[in-house]
């Protein structure tokens, strides 16, 4: 307790702030500080926490009472805790029996457990908010006025030398780098939020159930939401052209969720032997690992744990944890299981870190991918990062805690250097793709989920592709007749004047329908597309009815046929497609202008027979990622033999110069819609190779046209001619990246498209 004579109040604010004064260093000055002001207002303890630069966090920069190991670690948001209550009102706070006030907010780690007085003040310079004075003692009683004077008086003497070094305080002491063994995506600065789940696999506690027939169904409940969630996501990661991020995903979580004999154990469990749902699937998981380990990856037991910890995440209610997260983090944990990744809050999370090496090569995946800056298998203490300013180097495997200002404006500069570039695109985004040389390349959109996000009709000359299916994926049944026609005719009216070409339905392979279930051994050489609406003729009928309405109204209609590999198969569709054109045209009395009719070039055995199905069609369009993927009878959602998935490979090359030239000599238009046309170093090769007409998702458009208007299509086809004499996959590669480099192209290339602020 402050003496309350005035002369001695007065002589101890002096010594206090001449010994504040006097150290030689900002650290000892405030260790001295709070050493003296315990001293001279008798309590147990006195601490002084610092606003971090971003003012989000109060960190523990001194203390006399407290843990001396928690200083620099400690930390509070603002508003969090009494701290942080008395930074975000800026007033003081006098509580004789703190632990009683709403805001109490218990720290183990710093030892203070037994104060119950508590005052707090807020240090305040020049109106700017630094940080929070407080005392505290072991005392059930009321701080008095002088010393809530005393306090503030303090306070308010050390504010402008604590303005000038609290910044030092953290870069001199504790800036560290520290490496990853794996990074994925551009840089990320924010703070650091360390989040540890208060229930896992491994510390979920067995218990047991009397309602066992309500824990099976909540646990089938569980597999449905997942399933359908996870339906939408591999569905927008495919719009986006996300593909390494849906293989992920779809190997990482799909098998399992499918894995009857896996559900059937859980079940068992449950009705069996009376588990609740989290318990039983923990018993059964741990019940696989221990009998296949020797047979299983690593991989596949990282990714069946994973699936564990997302069903336990789910079923104790804890799924949510990430919806605490505030604006502008970092989320720091021990691991992260892809699916979780897939379901970070982009507008919240600036990106990641994984202590545990061990965390599945599928969160990297996604994590890379969907462009989120990531560090996986870092040595960091989960205990004394959070709330910590951070840098993620994703592109570099390395992790900064509490950089200094120098090298935070250094990191931002090179955000904004790719900001810079991403805003070059964007200032043309709406001019029309002509070379330099004055050659037109059309440019549109591979559509099917996101068309309507934007208003597009001055970004593309169309849509390239249409993906029917995805309505349907997402429709509960079978879509009538009316509906469809409702979905075309909005599309087509959006791009009035503006060719859409709509493939019919593609179902199969990985892309199954609930209502029309397709279990094959391997998909990708069984029913699918064209096969499946065959022998289903009613399916695609409705559908080229609907089309026709559509096509009616608004006239700018093109259909295309997915998964043709012989002729017969283009004859069918084309009679289906008369009967639904003649069948319309009774209805309503009128003449339907018909639309141009094509086929996609998917199956590689079509390019020797093109002569006979070029006096059926209009067009052709290849879709390359399917016949680069029949090309070399590659699975490319298989991680073991995705490496083989070359476009660069000689054949690739040759095949595709093969059927651009065959187009032209039958007078055919030929495009082009695989991911492969929206990658930088794809697109140069395929305009090297003659190509004319490319189709991409949306986040790839401004990117691919700012490369057509700074490139001399007639100096690429010299490159494209030396590559076709190439037997090596590097040499051709290395060849437009020399290109692109000689024609200041290669910041273009370089880009990371995952760089965020």
């Amino acid at each position: 307790m402050v003496d309350n004579a005035p002369n001695s109040i007065l002589l101890s604010l002096r010594r206090i702030i001449q010994d504040f004064s006097s150290k030689n260093s900002f650290e000892e000055a405030i260790a001295t500080f709070v050493e003296e002001i315990r001293t001279s207002t008798d309590v147990d303890c006195c601490s002084l926490y610092l606003l971090d630069a971003r003012r989000t966090y109060l960190r523990l920069a001194a203390t006399d009472g407290l843990s001396k190991s928690s200083i620099g670690k400690a930390n509070l948001r603002v508003g969090e805790g009494l701290v942080g209550l008395v930074a975000q009102k800026q007033e003081l706070i006098n509580l004789a029996d703190a632990p009683s006030h709403p805001n109490f907010k218990f720290l183990p780690d710093v030892g203070e457990d037994e104060f119950l007085s508590f005052l707090g003040v807020p240090v305040i310079n020049q109106g700017e908010l630094l940080g929070v004075l407080v005392i505290q003692s072991r005392e059930d009683r009321q701080f008095d006025e002088q010393e809530e004077s005393f306090l503030i008086t303090l306070s308010a003497q050390i504010a402008s030398t604590v303005s000038l070094n609290r910044n030092k305080l953290y870069q001199e002491n504790s800036s560290t780098r520290f490496k990853g063994q794996v990074g994925t995506g551009g840089i990320a600065i924010a703070q650091a939020a360390v989040w540890k789940p208060p229930v896992t696999f491994n510390n979920l506690q067995i218990m047991y159930t009397d309602e066992r027939t309500i824990q099976s169904e909540l646990f089938h409940q569980t597999i449905f939401q997942l399933q359908t969630e996870m339906d939408k996501k591999v569905l927008s990661m495919r719009e986006n052209s996300q593909s390494r991020a849906e293989s992920g995903y779809i190997h990482g979580y799909g098998s399992l969720l499918d894995d009857s004999e896996l559900i059937d154990e859980v079940d068992r469990a449950i009705l069996d032997q009376g588990y609740v749902a989290a318990s039983a699937i923990k018993v059964v998981v741990q019940s696989r690992l221990e009998r296949d380990q020797k047979i299983l990856s690593k991989d596949k037991m990282r990714d069946l744990i994973d699936f564990a910890h997302i069903l336990i995440y789910r079923l104790t209610h804890i799924y949510s944890s990430n919806d605490e997260i505030q604006q502008n983090e970092i989320l720091v944990v021990r691991t992260l299981p892809a699916a979780t990744v897939a379901d970070l809050p982009r507008d919240k999370v600036e990106g990641f870190i994984c202590v545990d090496s061990a965390t599945s090569s599928h969160t990297a995946i996604l994590a890379q991918d969907l462009g989120i800056p990531a560090v996986i298998g870092v040595q960091l203490s989960l205990d004394e990062i959070d709330g910590h300013t951070v840098i993620i180097d994703g592109q570099n495997a390395e992790v900064i805690v509490d950089p200094s200002p120098s090298v935070i404006d250094e990191y931002n500069q090179l955000i904004s250097q790719g900001q810079e570039r991403q805003d070059l695109f964007e200032s043309e985004k709406k001019e029309k793709g002509i070379s330099i040389d004055g050659r037109r390349i059309t440019i549109q959109l591979n559509a099917g989920l996101n068309h309507e996000a934007k208003d597009l009709t001055d970004e593309t000359d169309g849509i390239g592709l249409y993906r029917t299916e995805i309505a349907f994926m997402l429709n509960s049944s079978l879509p009538t007749e009316e509906q469809q026609i409702g979905w075309y005719s909005n599309l087509l009216s959006q791009f009035k004047g503006r060719p859409v070409c709509m493939r019919t339905l593609d179902v199969g392979g990985d892309k199954g329908l609930p209502y029309l279930p397709i279990e094959e051994q391997n998909p990708a050489l069984g029913w699918r597309g064209i096969r499946v609406c065959i022998d289903q003729p009613d399916i695609l009928k409705t559908q080229l009815r609907a089309m026709m309405y559509a096509h009616m109204e608004h006239g700018n209609l093109e259909v295309m046929v997915p998964m043709i590999a012989r002729l017969e198969e283009v004859l069918i569709v084309k009679r289906l497609l008369n009967e639904a054109i003649s069948e319309v045209e009774q209805e309503n009395n009128t003449i339907i202008s018909r639309p141009r009719f094509g086929v996609m070039i998917e199956i590689p055995c079509l390019a020797y027979v093109l002569d006979d199905i070029a006096q059926e069609v209009d067009f052709f369009s290849i879709g390359s990622n399917d016949l680069i993927q029949y090309l070399f009878a590659v699975d490319r959602n298989n991680p073991k033999v995705s490496k083989f998935f070359d476009p660069f490979n000689p054949a690739a090359v040759r095949c595709l110069k093969y059927l651009v030239d065959k187009s032209k000599i039958l007078k055919k238009p030929l495009s082009i819609c695989g991911e492969l046309a929206g990658s930088s170093l794809g697109s140069l090769l395929l305009m090297s190779l003659g190509f004319e007409h490319l189709s991409m998702n949306y986040s790839q458009m401004a990117r691919v046209k700012y490369i057509v208007r700074h490139t001399n299509i007639s100096e690429l086809i010299k490159v494209g001619t030396q590559a076709l004499t190439l037997s090596n996959s590097d040499q051709i590669k290395a060849l437009y990246e020399d290109f692109a480099r000689v024609n200041g192209l290669s910041r273009v290339i370089e880009l990371s498209d995952n760089i965020r602020s």
